[in-house]
């Protein structure tokens, strides 16, 4: 589902607006919170709902065209790095793991040999 946010003129006054476009009509009503992830960031717009003014049908899309109040739009740049952060957390504990073992083989390795020599 599409979300687009926008103004129109409703009675001689700029008010705002929110058109959905989907693959099903909608009836938004009331206070509503919308949260939309992309790679780079989280938006969560809230607003509450006037009324429909319009609804379409174009390409086999269904569109419905709202009047809103109250609209607060939120960017969360932090939450998608985080999860970046902690995945290469993650990624580098399970190097040094990795290493930590690679290590203590080959610690045995010098063990055993220095093991052989002072035998000789």
């Amino acid at each position: 589902m599409e979300y687009i946010f926008g103004t129109v003129w409703k009675g001689g006054v700029e008010v705002e607006n929110v058109k959905t476009i989907g693959a099903n009509h909608t009836d938004l009503k009331g206070y509503c919170h919308i949260e939309r992830n992309y790679p780079d960031n989280i938006i969560t717009d809230t607003f509450c709902v006037i009324e429909k003014y319009q609804t379409d049908n174009v390409d086999s899309r269904c569109i419905d065209w709202y009047y809103i109040k109250d609209h607060n739009r939120y960017i969360d740049k932090f939450s998608p790095k985080q999860e970046d952060i902690e995945g290469g957390i993650a990624d580098s504990q399970d190097a040094i793991c990795i290493l930590s073992e690679d290590v203590e083989s080959r610690l045995a390795d010098i063990e055993d040999a220095l093991c052989e020599i002072t035998k000789d």
